[in-house]
């Protein structure tokens, strides 16, 4: 009996959900469009499977795209985004998707560090969002090996820096193309360096692979020679880094030493190596009886010190023995001498080692200012100890040389008796055994152009300077900026390294920024 009763509910139940289910009335749209056909076709355009790029080389794509059976226009309803995006699995690898066009023809610089790659075309209907694909293989190299280095304050963000690295028959060896890259620290690392740039160097760790160094006011990095990708920060050249970052120089412990020096806070921090390897960090700063030091310290001392620097404020040159921390004056000198490096009587304005007693033994070039005076001071720090008394060479009143007082920036010869100095739109050519007044030496083809920096073409450690850098001492780099169009401009003259004369025409290069240092990046076999 309760079984039928169930049975007999459950029948209801069901005819009443038919009963309902009839009287609802279906409002649903079932007429269907037809899509629009998008197609990405390659056949015929000479685009590849796989590509293999050197960093920095232009990578065009042209595909054809049909639309509703036909090719595309640009008055179609086509977006177009090329993506570029890492393939590789690793703890290091950038996984950033870049966006490197917006056009159906690509054209555009892979900047990308040397990586596995996928290429991808998406091209989206914006009627109906449908979306096309196409996609390659694209395998990056890192191309930049040695060249000229290049460190300046950019253009386009006063307060940062970048770098950038020229290639040519006068920078590098055997070279079979002419090659020039800029802002390579933020291509690599995705902004520029914090800071005004303060100097730029190779140093020395192993003659294979070697990291670059890149000061600014505010930042003490170390990059890659080919990549520039970051590697070192200021916090890792420390045992335990400084609480302030007031950068002012930094440069290598000696010709043949393999160390590194800096000037921060107004304190010397020194650190040399053992083996082909960065092995030790800087540990405590200088301490002693000195004032302001000038933004300098030898790159070519003898190794009989950790340090040679100059006290501006007692105006003297004062030194850190080897194995100490404190800095003292040099041993009385003879009465003699040329000048007395524990009494300049002068402001150190800037400085450059050149020729000395041989090609391994340098000497260092200062102008020094007191009042509007101006004078050329030459001194023997390569083979000097703690008891010399003769480290005075010579000194020159320059005072009356032509654009002296406004000098900003200077280099030394290593084959010959001159120096040049940058002033205004002009480069005067100072031979200081023939005269004290400087010669014009190069004027800045436009008149906007000031001359903001020159350097030798030559390398401390003179074990590569004579083994590896191409056209040692032969070559002068003058760089200018121009303030009213914030342009920089950097022109290489191959010179006669006795007398400085040119010979042949200039490469010339545009530079993003204004030029603070350059210096070359030694590569083994140039």
């Amino acid at each position: 009996m309760n079984r039928l009763r169930l049975s007999l509910y459950t029948f209801a139940v069901v005819l009443f959900c038919m009963c309902v289910t009839a009287c609802y009335e279906d409002k649903g749209n079932y007429d269907y469009t037809e899509l629009t056909e998008v197609r990405i076709d390659t056949v015929g355009t000479g685009i590849l499977d796989f590509y293999s790029v050197q960093r920095y080389d232009v990578l065009t794509l042209a595909p054809n795209v049909y639309y509703d059976g036909r090719l595309a226009t640009d008055s179609d309803p086509l977006d177009y985004v090329w993506t570029m995006y890492a393939t590789a699995t690793s703890a290091i690898t950038d996984y950033t998707v870049d966006t490197l066009g917006t056009e159906r023809v690509l054209s555009a610089p892979i900047t990308r560090k040397a990586e596995s790659y996928a290429l991808q075309l998406t091209v989206t209907n914006r009627e109906d969002l449908t979306q096309t694909y196409f996609r390659t293989s694209l395998r990056v190299d890192e191309v930049i090996a040695g060249g000229w280095v290049v460190f300046y304050e950019c253009a386009d963000e006063p307060g940062k820096s970048d770098v950038g690295v020229v290639m040519n028959n006068l920078t590098k060896r055997n070279l079979v193309k002419d090659r020039e890259f800029w802002d390579l620290y933020t291509a690599s690392n995705g902004e520029h360096l914090d800071g005004v740039p303060v100097r730029v160097r190779k140093t020395v760790v192993s003659l294979a692979d070697d990291p670059i160094t890149m000061v600014t006011d505010k930042e003490l990095v170390l990059v890659n020679n080919a990549s520039f990708v970051n590697t070192f920060n200021f916090e890792d050249f420390f045992f335990d880094a400084p609480s302030v970052r007031k950068i002012a120089f930094y440069g290598n412990t000696g010709m043949q030493a393999r160390g590194e020096l800096l000037i921060n806070d107004n304190k010397v921090y020194t650190t040399s190596w053992n083996g082909l390897s960065r092995t030790n960090s800087f540990g405590v700063g200088s301490y002693g009886d000195y004032g302001e030091l000038a933004p300098w310290a030898s790159d070519i001392k003898g190794q009989n010190f950790n340090s040679v620097v100059y006290d501006q404020t007692n105006k003297r040159f004062i030194k850190q023995n080897y194995g100490t921390v404190e800095m003292t004056p040099f041993a009385a000198q003879d009465e003699d001498v040329a000048f007395d490096v524990n009494n300049v009587g002068g402001t150190m304005l800037m400085g450059d080692y050149g020729m000395g007693a041989s090609v391994n033994m340098p000497y260092e070039y200062h102008i020094f200012s007191n009042g509007n005076e101006r004078f050329l001071t030459i001194s023997n720090f390569a083979n000097t100890n703690a008891a010399s008394t003769r480290v005075g060479m010579n000194k020159y009143d320059i005072t009356a040389s032509p654009g002296i007082q406004q000098a900003t920036t200077m280099a030394a010869a290593s084959l010959g008796q001159y120096v040049l100095y940058g002033s205004g739109n002009k480069v005067y050519n100072l031979q200081y055994n023939r005269s004290t007044t400087a010669d014009v030496y190069w004027t800045a083809p436009s008149s906007g152009e000031e001359v903001v920096c020159i350097r030798m073409q030559k390398f401390y450690f003179f074990t590569l300077h004579r083994a590896m850098l191409p056209n040692a001492d032969a070559v002068v780099h003058i760089a200018t900026w121009n303030e009213s169009t914030k342009e920089g401009k950097v022109y290489m003259y191959q010179i006669n390294p006795a007398s400085g004369a040119f010979v042949g025409d200039p490469y010339i290069y545009t530079v993003p920024g204004k030029v603070k240092d350059m210096c070359w990046n030694s590569i083994m076999g140039g």
